[in-house]
């Protein structure tokens, strides 16, 4: 066997064969090591190495490891985390220039977690800056490129952790996601994803500002974000959620295999306001098929159920008022003035205007209903499938300029001969389950006839974090779906 295959192991698999002994975690490393430095010069992906730190502490695992002292099931395991994670010793930038020197002597929770399950640091994975985009470009340390096509978008914000998990750099990422990027980047490199309920992962150290002139006016967003990894294997999403989460139901972890026959499953192909290319509507149709050949009961939605113009607007107004508060009164206003025909076409532009007590809360209240009825729905369910987003990986786009730290594209997004708002084509489908705060499994089911991946959304009931991951462990194992592999 050829040391790339044992690059490609899952995470679970690597780790057993070095606690059994019968790989080392420093022949391990060294091969991670030489394939980042041969392949990720094309990708860039890994950004911010520590790989002679990185062999110190394989060596380190290995000699612990002859003792006879484990210390977690991660134990020697190389992986890498988002760059916008501080890590005690490295630069924690998020991909923003005024942070490019910015040290962090702490550690974030999650990043404690995974130390103490016994995973060793390659290194940190490229983002956009401050997080705020779906393509990966800074400059600091430049664009990552999609594995499969160099001249097409890996994604974004955690374009860089899937790069390099689809890469073979790492076997475990830990990015975030907001609005989507856990999910898009996954889905345009062809691996899994998992966006955990809300609140049931820390996001503490994650986005670290100094409190220093110059700076961005917000640390977070108290709302939407959610915490969590990208991985080639579902059962290594399992193994790194039950490591970082806060939830209390980890006994749901080791439940029995279950009958998929008795599953039942709601969805869709499309949005009817966001199209998607007919070429990944026929994947999600052919894999509905597949699913029906082996006894699920599926049921397709024409109509999503609840108003998506509402579940938009609800992001928009959220993120508006928690990450734009500091922005002057005057300035809001004329943004809100000049921009109220866009937020009418396109709702998750939406602006909290006046940004007051009365109205946030409104908006919170807003969200819990639609919370409320989305659960509704589910009650009928055990999943509900979507597509990712309109398209799969487009090629490179430049920003047409910068509003305070947004981004700003005028060249629209092509869903085969449509054009369509940048925005809407890459994040339409995926900020509906940050607002109605839903777990999502983002699973490759193909590749285009382009060779580039696609994927779809597996979306569970709030709080069945667990169940989620098991049922679609279990479709993929009776499916035999296999995670496509590049082949630089």
């Amino acid at each position: 066997m050829k040391q790339d295959d044992f690059l490609f192991y899952s995470a679970g698999k690597i780790a057993k064969l070095i606690h059994t002994g019968e790989l080392t975690s420093e022949r391990v490393t060294r091969w991670l090591i030489q394939r980042i430095k041969q392949y990720d010069p094309r990708i860039n992906s890994v950004v911010n190495k520590t790989l002679d730190q990185l062999l110190k502490e394989a060596i380190s695992a290995d000699e612990q490891i002859k003792k006879g002292d484990v210390c977690g099931p991660l134990h020697g395991v190389p992986i890498t985390f988002k760059e916008s994670y501080a890590v005690k010793g490295m630069k924690t930038t998020s991909g923003f220039s005024p942070l490019k020197d910015y040290m962090t002597d702490f550690d974030a929770d999650i990043v404690n977690r995974l130390k103490e399950a016994g995973a060793i640091i390659v290194g940190k994975t490229n983002v956009p800056p401050l997080l705020m985009d779906l393509q990966t470009d800074n400059e600091i340390y430049g664009r990552t490129n999609n594995p499969w096509d160099l001249e097409r978008t890996s994604g974004g914000s955690s374009g860089g952790g899937a790069a390099a998990v689809a890469s073979g750099f790492s076997f475990l990422d830990i990015g975030s996601d907001i609005g989507g990027s856990l999910r898009v980047p996954a889905h345009y490199c062809g691996v899994y994803s998992l966006k955990p309920t809300e609140h049931t992962v820390s996001g503490s150290g994650h986005l670290p500002v100094p409190n220093q002139p110059k700076q961005p006016d917000f640390i977070h967003s108290t709302h939407l974000a959610c915490y969590g990894p990208l991985a080639r294997d579902i059962e290594d999403l399992m193994l790194a959620y039950s490591i970082i989460t806060d939830s209390n139901k980890l006994e749901d972890r080791n439940k029995p295999p279950l009958n998929i026959k008795k599953l039942k499953i709601a969805w869709m192909d499309q949005l009817p306001e966001v199209p998607i290319t007919k070429e990944m509507k026929d994947h999600v149709h052919r894999f509905i098929e597949n699913l029906k050949s082996h006894g699920v009961q599926t049921q397709k939605i024409e109509q999503f159920p609840v108003d998506t113009n509402k579940v938009w607007e609800t992001w928009g107004k959220i993120i508006d008022a928690e990450l734009n508060s500091n922005q002057p009164l005057l300035m809001r206003w004329i943004e809100h003035i000049v921009t109220r025909s866009i937020q009418k076409k396109y709702p998750t532009s939406s602006k909290l205007v006046p940004l007051n007590s009365k109205n946030y809360m409104n908006i919170l209240k807003q969200r819990e209903n639609l919370i409320s009825s989305f659960d509704a729905f589910m009650e009928s369910y055990d999943l509900f499938i979507s597509p990712v987003s309109a398209t799969s990986a487009f090629p490179h786009i430049k920003k047409d300029k910068l509003i305070g730290h947004h981004p700003i594209y005028k060249k629209p997004i092509f869903v085969d001969n449509q054009p369509l708002n940048y925005w809407q084509a890459t994040t339409a489908y995926t900020n509906l389950f940050n607002v109605l705060a839903n777990p999502v499994l983002t699973a490759p089911i193909g590749l285009n006839k382009e060779k580039i991946p696609i994927g779809i959304q597996c979306v569970g009931k709030r709080g069945e974090d667990y169940q989620l991951l098991n049922v679609m462990n279990q479709i993929v194992k009776e499916m035999d779906m296999k995670v496509p592999r590049i082949s630089f």
